[in-house]
């Protein structure tokens, strides 16, 4: 398959003002990103030019700078931090995009939903957000009745707990992949402050701020996307899979150590779909 050229150039302000570089799960990183890219904004183009689009936990506007790139209309972007708000208005600024063109907020997104009104987007992006709430499935439910188009999704899955978080060494020795083939959902625990953004729908526990995460399986996903009347489409990332990944084989703080970032696509341990609304 041919790429296209990347977007964004390795000093590019949205990868050096990004914290988020050498995690080792979806790393902001030039390959990444403009893999990303590729394949969740660009495989998309027909729901996107001049299109309206909802950014859901936009963080610094990446993704809502690159859909303008590709033909958006207009963005809207939604954080909870205030402070990411305001690094994308700087970043947009510094890259001299019309303030026509965008609309970035500190707010929560279940409220932006429930006030807007059916259809009020052409296509919704939701990469990376749906398992930081407790309640993933109403929030695809209302991200479908806002969405005209379509939802472009990408999310980490069950198999994802068994591997990261306070819960990982509980539930690992537990799931097998027969497991991980059915209907479920795992909730788990996760520390609510992270490097530059803190969690919403903290509580205290143990003299800690933790959140709820919630990851269901790719089964439960796509009965979910089918409850809803979503036509689902799985995105194909083999172009960037240096090769075969079992979800086992990321366990370890080695084993992530040396993983290409594809790794997760490639075990399913992170999905992701276009979603069209019928």
């Amino acid at each position: 398959m041919t790429q296209p050229t990347p977007l964004f150039a390795p000093d590019s302000e949205f990868l050096t003002t990004d914290t988020r570089a050498t995690r080792w799960a979806i790393p902001y990183h030039y390959e990444c990103l403009n893999a990303r890219v590729e394949v969740l904004i660009d495989r998309n183009r027909d729901a996107i030019t001049e299109g309206r689009i909802l950014d859901v936990a936009s963080h610094i506007g990446t993704f809502s700078y690159a859909a303008l790139q590709r033909g958006a209309a207009f963005v809207h972007g939604v954080d909870t931090e205030a402070d990411t708000i305001r690094r994308a208005h700087n970043l947009f600024a510094n890259h001299n995009v019309a303030e026509i063109r965008y609309q970035f907020e500190a707010r929560d997104v279940f409220e932006l939903l429930e006030a807007c009104g059916d259809n009020a987007f052409d296509t919704i992006f939701c990469f990376g957000m749906l398992y930081y709430t407790a309640e993933p499935y109403r929030l695809l439910a209302l991200m479908q009745r806002a969405a005209r188009r379509c939802i472009v999704l990408d999310t980490f899955t069950a198999a994802y707990a068994a591997l990261q978080g306070k819960d990982a060494l509980t539930i690992h020795p537990h799931v097998t992949d027969d497991t991980l083939e059915l209907p479920i959902l795992f909730t788990t625990l996760t520390q609510s402050a992270k490097k530059d953004y803190t969690l919403p729908e903290s509580f205290p526990h143990k003299d800690r701020n933790l959140s709820l995460t919630t990851f269901p399986s790719r089964t439960l996903l796509e009965i979910w996307f089918q409850s809803l009347g979503l036509q689902a489409t799985a995105l194909d990332w083999s172009a960037y899979i240096e090769k075969p990944c079992h979800w086992r084989d990321l366990w370890t703080p080695e084993q992530k150590k040396v993983s290409h970032w594809a790794d997760v696509y490639a075990a399913g341990v992170r999905v992701a779909y276009r979603l069209d609304v019928a």
